[in-house]
């Protein structure tokens, strides 16, 4: 989903599919034209991702309109530098090494920690119902320092994609709810070319690698990657037993799972009718669905992750727009962002790219949840931990994790070794860390 996706990897967001705004932005547009009369307000540059991507409007095609009334009344021209996926993450940290201001605003996907000492805090000055309408954890992967560097404007969350017509083949009218009944179900299912379970092991490192998979798991056992100091703290038995239950799921997984490098490539095999299970993030809802794209159109059903000792958990994708410190004009850039989190702005945003809104008025809608039936779930997965452990070493941290897990997932190694060396590796990172 970026130093968390190299070049040539395949982004968790390529299946989406563009389509045109609708009347709502329409109605949104006719509202801001009445808003505060228009100032000369310059020209503010904005780094996002290409679309489908996670892109705001202007980028993706949605809420055109309201997007040009929005401009036409504060008086900014907006500039677009919308790269690949994959060119992200160096193209701003170049960008910040030069010292020279280039961006107002920056998407950012786990990389805050990292670029804090680049941005501002600027949540505090967001409307209080803008803040009232978030979920309450979503500023947790955009704090360091004390800080809040942003602000999230989609709830990603990865929860249970399943196909309920091979569940109820062999009798399962509902997704297994435990680790348990999930290696039980898998197991069933698994025979004749198909399989119950299928993921992208191939990468171990950032937000959409195995490590972050694992760290799902980690939680659900009661873990944590890191104590109350941010020592590292995951060599002990729910670290162990984490990993030993992904192990356990490797005889029911689609081996090619080991070299998918993709969530698209998992989502293939499943889309195919080729695996009954996986964790999946909410985007591909949309093109699970699709008839273009799928073979399990009306089959496909999603619920909350199964849970470990500790209860169910998940991690974020944690994409966020943040400011940065260089900006000449600050105020225009979160007055912008503003217009991206606007409550019609972020229902557009789901009905026509399939990426759901942050704002839980918007995700409650009826609109929205008959558009996109996946929403109540990953409301109600919202509801339980999803630490994504964002760190400014993040991508040293995660490789070093996720190269073990391999290890392990392909039985060369012992969980408990795994996770011992993994620990051990993590601990040196740390120390430089400082």
């Amino acid at each position: 989903m970026n130093s968390n996706r190299l070049v040539n990897r395949i982004s968790r967001r390529d299946f989406l599919k563009l389509a045109g705004a609708g009347a709502a932005s329409v109605a949104l547009a006719n509202f801001l034209a009445s808003c505060a009369p228009k100032s000369d307000g310059g020209t503010l540059n904005v780094l996002v991702p290409a679309a489908p991507d996670p892109a705001p409007p202007g980028v993706g095609q949605f809420s055109l309109d309201a997007f040009e009334q929005w401009k036409k009344n504060n008086g900014f021209e907006v500039t677009y530098e919308a790269p690949p996926w994959p060119q992200l993450h160096d193209k701003m940290a170049a960008n910040f090494a030069s010292g020279q201001y280039v961006h107002d605003i920056i998407y950012m996907s786990g990389w805050v920690p990292e670029f804090a000492d680049y941005l501002i805090d600027f949540s505090d000055e967001l409307p209080a119902t803008l803040i009232a309408d978030l979920p309450p954890s979503s500023f947790s992967t955009l704090t360091w320092g004390g800080k809040r560097l942003g602000v999230i404007f989609t709830l990603s969350l990865l929860t249970m994609f399943y196909n309920k017509e091979m569940l109820d083949g062999i009798g399962v009218k509902e997704a297994p709810k435990t680790w348990d009944e999930l290696k039980g179900v898998a197991k069933e299912l698994t025979g004749g070319g198909k399989y119950g379970w299928v993921l992208n092991y191939g990468a171990p490192e950032g937000i959409g690698g195995v490590a972050s998979y694992w760290m799902c798991f980690l939680q659900q056992a009661g873990g944590k990657l890191y104590d109350d100091k941010g020592q590292p703290s995951f060599n002990n038995a729910a670290g162990v037993d984490s990993l030993q239950c992904m192990v356990d799921l490797m005889e029911f997984t689609d081996p090619g799972s080991l070299s998918y490098v993709g969530i698209n490539d998992a989502t293939n095999v499943f889309a195919a009718g080729q695996a009954a299970m996986m964790m999946n993030w909410p985007f591909m809802w949309k093109p699970a669905n699709d008839p273009a794209t799928s073979k399990v159109v009306g089959k496909v059903n999603a619920a909350v992750l199964p849970a470990g000792p500790a209860g169910t958990a998940s991690i974020d994708g944690t994409d966020a727009y943040t400011i940065t410190s260089l900006s000449p004009n600050p105020e225009g850039a979160r007055k912008l962002i503003e217009f991206y989190l606007d409550a019609e702005v972020q229902k557009r945003q789901v009905l026509d790219t399939g990426w759901l809104p942050i704002r839980l008025s918007v995700l409650n809608d009826p609109e929205v949840q008959a558009a996109a039936p996946n929403a109540a779930v990953v409301l109600e997965q919202a509801k339980n931990p999803y630490d994504s452990y964002v760190t400014p070493d993040y991508n040293a941290v995660t490789t070093a994790i996720g190269v073990e897990i391999q290890k392990a997932l392909a039985g060369t190694q012992s969980a408990a070794d795994s996770i011992k060396n993994a620990s051990d590796q993590v601990i040196e990172i740390v120390k430089k860390r400082g």
